[in-house]
């Protein structure tokens, strides 16, 4: 005789007093233009004679632990996501033609240590190109490049709410030297 075990459910007020509750998990409100470091996992090279336009998806990481106001937000590691859109132009001139490749880079998002999407903002555009033509030589061409292992600056694009936290007693890291900033942060040299 086969005898039936039926599960049962507990209430959490009928809960023996050594079964531990699970706590709601912390949530902060994270303000638009909060600086989370981005490191470039490959090199992204894009030569002076490539295709016409083409967007490829492209993935990063946190570059360093982000801390605001005592929580952490982002760890080391977590997932970034973006993308590259390249473009070739070509300028035609008496004796010689020039080929310029452009590749724009945007960051996405940030998907943080609980799961959480924090929306990002961040475009950075290179030119490399190549010339050629009858009083060059040959071909000389440099590529447009993001090299492995540069941080970008990129921020967050809007107010966050309901970002999943953890309470840290940690300081803030200061941005790494050499950071790579957005378009709109280059200096314009004259």
């Amino acid at each position: 005789m086969a005898i039936a075990i039926l599960p049962t459910t507990i209430s959490a007020e009928d809960a023996p007093a050594s079964v531990p509750q699970a706590a709601a998990p912390l949530t902060v409100v994270i303000p638009r233009h909060t600086i989370i470091p981005i490191l470039v996992g490959k090199d992204i090279r894009v030569g002076g004679a490539g295709d016409a336009k083409e967007e490829k998806r492209i993935k990063f990481e946190v570059a360093q632990d982000v801390i605001y106001n005592g929580f952490l937000i982002a760890k080391r590691g977590d997932l970034a996501e973006g993308h590259y859109t390249t473009q070739k132009n070509i300028t035609k001139r008496y004796f010689s033609t020039d080929v310029s490749q452009e590749v724009a880079l945007d960051v996405d998002d940030v998907v943080n240590f609980c799961g959480d999407t924090i929306h990002m903002e961040f475009e950075r555009t290179f030119v490399g190109g190549v010339r050629g033509g009858f009083l060059s030589f040959g071909p000389h061409a440099h590529d447009a490049v993001f090299s492995k292992s540069s941080v970008l600056k990129a921020q967050s694009d809007r107010l966050e709410k309901s970002i999943c936290v953890e309470k840290t007693s940690q300081a803030p890291l200061p941005l790494p030297d050499g950071i790579v900033v957005p378009d709109d942060e280059v200096p314009v040299t004259k």
